[in-house]
């Protein structure tokens, strides 16, 4: 009987070596929805890789001879949008590849917890049949010490100890060994009985094994067909953030140079508006899209001081200074005069590479890349207090980390609009950039 089942594990074994051996046809499975968005934006993404291609042809020629620099600036407009558009596009194609991945990881999960169950129950399945295989061995043994004793002795019947009996004896003990042998028979007939019920139970039991092996085997089966659809959406997202990254490199090389001819043109051409027109709506949607974040994110969620005091300055060098003050000031960029929304910081020492640290305890709601800002980080204190760390040249924290104050959460750098190596600081109470010194003192 255990060999049976032994062999029939083999088979199940034998089957998932061949399977891996030779590989399974994996056919990723998503929704409809989903796949039409991906296929839209790969689409709209090799249009504008197009206009990008053509954008640099132009480019490549007006750099050969770049007297007329109206019209140089104005062909480098035109692809800082191109590349702006197609940064937009692949961050939407990520978003919905992530949340594809999370589908499948949820599914890979449940799918854990169902082959978890099924080898539990294989597992008590297993050790009820050598339960019941001992019991089998038990009653075998018996039944063989009985029919020995029978071969040895001799059967007796009722019919013989009548005969036996010749009525001078004491009649009380023909009865007892009249009752010594039915209950004989008794224990032997249950002794049968209980043998064909285990015999009946072992075969229910592995009726069930099967079963369940069976069962785990599509499980597992469904389990690898989910995570090689996950290790594929994975590797769509590698490849995405690839060219993510590739475009920021070259937005960011188009941008420092155009943004330098900025002050060169002529205030009233069409490349001059074209170029601060460009670079003004960069940092508006910025901005809208920053309030988005801290507007959905931030919750009141904690028990940071509301009032100044409670922050540090997030360089902690003896030597740091302050660049550029909260307020008023001529964009170094575009020259137009507006609020600067933050502080910047620097150190006599060299700010490049510094440590950039969590002003106060709180959650980081903001840890990605943009045009305008870099590298940034944003972390959310509770009591509608929200601190800002741009332009950094690499972060450390994740979007749903907790820091605590004096927390590392960037390495300060000149990513984005940036003239220079600094650290951008903004303090935002309820959406609305208030001074920082007003909630942090320098390091002394």
């Amino acid at each position: 009987m255990k060999a049976d089942i032994l062999k029939k594990l083999l088979s199940v074994i034998l089957v998932f070596i061949l399977c891996f051996s030779f590989g399974i046809e994996i056919f990723a499975k998503i929704s409809q929805e989903d796949q039409n968005k991906i296929d839209e934006y790969e689409k709209q993404q090799q249009i504008l890789q197009d206009k990008i291609d053509a954008a640099k042809v132009e480019i490549d020629k007006l750099k050969d001879n770049i007297a007329d620099k109206e019209v140089y600036a104005g062909q480098l407009a035109v692809q800082i949008e191109n590349f702006q558009a197609q940064i937009d596009l692949l961050n939407d194609k990520i978003d919905v590849l992530e949340s594809e991945k999370a589908v499948i990881q949820e599914k890979i999960d449940a799918l854990d917890e169902e082959i978890a169950n099924i080898e539990s129950d294989i597992a008590e399945n297993e050790a009820e049949v050598a339960s019941t295989e001992a019991e089998i061995a038990d009653i075998y043994l018996k039944l063989q010490d009985r029919l020995y004793e029978t071969y040895v002795n001799g059967a007796t019947s009722e019919l013989e100890l009548l005969f036996d009996f010749d009525g001078n004896g004491d009649f009380s003990t023909y009865l007892i060994m009249l009752e010594i042998l039915q209950l004989r028979a008794e224990s032997d007939e249950n002794m049968v009985q209980s043998l064909n019920e285990d015999i009946a139970k072992i075969d229910m039991l592995i009726e069930e094994y099967e079963r369940m092996i069976d069962e785990i085997s599509v499980k597992r089966d469904e389990h690898q067909v989910k995570v090689d659809e996950y290790n594929l959406k994975e590797n769509e997202v590698i490849v995405a953030r690839s060219s993510l990254e590739d475009s920021q490199d070259e937005l960011i090389d188009l941008q420092e140079e155009a943004y330098s001819y900025i002050k060169e043109l002529n205030a009233e051409s069409a490349a001059y508006e074209k170029l601060v027109a460009s670079y003004e709506a960069d940092i508006k949607a910025f901005e809208n899209k920053i309030d988005s974040i801290i507007n959905n994110a931030s919750h009141g969620n904690g028990n940071i001081a509301s009032k100044p005091g409670g922050f540090i300055w997030p360089l902690q060098y003896s030597d740091v200074y302050i660049s550029s003050s909260y307020g008023y000031r001529y964009d170094p960029i575009s020259g137009v005069y507006k609020l600067h929304g933050g502080t910047d910081t620097c150190c006599w020492s060299g700010t490049m590479g510094k440590a950039v640290r969590a002003s106060a305890s709180g959650t980081v709601i903001i840890s990605t890349w943009h045009s305008a800002y870099g590298y940034y980080v944003g972390i959310d204190h509770g009591d509608g207090i929200v601190t800002v760390y741009a332009h950094n040249s690499s972060l450390n924290v994740s979007v749903g980390q907790h820091v605590n104050q004096g927390d590392i959460v960037a390495y300060a750098g000149s990513t984005g609009y940036s003239t220079g190596a600094h650290c951008h600081f903004e303090v935002r109470v309820n959406g609305t950039k208030v001074n920082p010194t007003g909630y942090a003192s320098l390091p002394n």
